[in-house]
């Protein structure tokens, strides 16, 4: 990245990379709101702060540089030739903790999409994966409604038979009444203490 440049150009030119809205974050951002769909963006509230977040879908959507984060096999992740065993530290920090952010936002119930730079580079390759990615979406959404529906309805059966063991309960109690009777001197003792 910056094997061709002076330290302070060097320096200069890394200040300039944004951590948000950076362009293939916009472009995704773009294509996601003409295709209909709404989400927030940096949710504090969530581990890593995913890029965007879609809580409808229960999607969170990572648009990752490929350099930055170790996009394996692809070509937009070199490696410098100097100062290499602080990018080599970098990355695979960078890569953990992706990974642990992850592990995390599954737990929460999330579905994670990772959008990696290189999928977005050249019109037709953007727009086909932002149609795939609205697919993914859509899946996810389904999937989520799904599990939703199948956890109202073990609610709703776990209720019914909890209402059905209560009837069963003093119906028994009832047919223990009728069948030993409680003599009146021993009901108003009780009473009495």
């Amino acid at each position: 990245m910056c094997d061709k440049l002076n330290t302070f150009q060097c320096s200069h030119c890394m200040s300039r990379i944004r951590g948000k809205d950076t362009k293939p974050e916009l472009l995704v951002r773009k294509g996601l709101h003409a295709r209909g769909f709404r989400f927030r963006l940096q949710d504090r509230n969530l581990p890593g702060r995913p890029d965007i977040v879609m809580p409808k879908y229960g999607v969170v959507i990572m648009v990752n540089g490929c350099f930055w984060h170790g996009h394996g096999g692809c070509r937009y992740a070199t490696k410098p030739k100097s100062n290499i065993e602080f990018w080599e530290t970098k990355i695979a920090r960078n890569k953990h903790r992706d990974e642990v952010t992850a592990a995390h936002l599954e737990a929460l119930g999330w579905t994670i999409i990772i959008v990696w730079e290189c999928e977005l580079r050249g019109k037709e390759k953007a727009e086909a994966r932002i149609q795939t990615l609205a697919e993914e979406i859509r899946s996810a959404g389904e999937l989520k409604k799904q599990k939703e529906d199948q956890r109202r309805l073990s609610r709703a059966t776990a209720k019914r038979e909890r209402e059905l063991m209560l009837e069963r309960q003093a119906a028994l109690e009832e047919e223990i009444k009728r069948m030993f009777p409680i003599p009146q001197k021993i009901k108003i003792a009780s009473q009495e203490e």
